[in-house]
């Protein structure tokens, strides 16, 4: 026999003796790669759940926070002007229009106040609903108590759209609360 005779044959049974071992030997551990990637996901499932947990929390201890007198809590800005703040950044945001506001007598139940306001704004359906969502995710505890939707003034061009918007005047009732501990 030749050299490359004696070579083939030695690699022939090195590539049987290999597909031998990797069904004897590797088949086995089949399953248990299969286990892992299940626990991975599992895992990887969990640690998602735990961010959106620890978010919601995260948010809950800031409401808490925000909407408690505390003794010794010092504020950076009062409580109108935080609401006010508030109110101007999110009718500037969606581009809607200001027209009045106006605070209501607060009223004290117990340890809750409850200041409202009466506010007039100016824009289209799809920014109110953006400013509802807005006062929704607030860090101050708000509620939109009533409203009345008329159509307003002039006609508004989409900035993304061709067809034109018409402008609402929006006429709302806000409160929020005060927490005495």
């Amino acid at each position: 026999m030749k050299r490359s005779e004696i070579l083939l044959i030695v690699i022939g049974i090195a590539v049987a003796g290999f597909l031998v071992f990797d069904l004897a030997f590797v088949s086995r551990y089949e399953s248990k790669f299969k286990n892992l990637e299940t626990e991975r996901i599992v895992t990887s499932n969990q640690l998602a759940t735990a961010k959106i947990v620890s978010e919601n929390l995260n948010h809950v201890n800031d409401l808490v926070f925000h909407n408690m007198e505390f003794v010794g809590k010092k504020n950076t800005a009062s409580r109108e002007e935080a609401f006010f703040q508030f109110i101007t950044e999110c009718v500037s945001d969606l581009k809607m229009r200001l027209i009045t506001i106006r605070p209501t007598p607060a009223e004290t139940k117990g340890r809750v106040t409850t200041y409202g306001y009466d506010i007039q704004l100016e824009g289209d359906f799809f920014t109110f609903g953006e400013f509802c969502s807005k006062v929704e995710n607030s860090r101050r505890i708000m509620t939109l108590t009533s409203f009345n939707v008329s159509s307003g003034s002039s006609e508004e061009k989409a900035t993304e759209q061709a067809t034109p918007r018409k402008s609402l005047r929006i006429q709302l009732h806000l409160n929020t609360y005060q927490v005495r501990k």
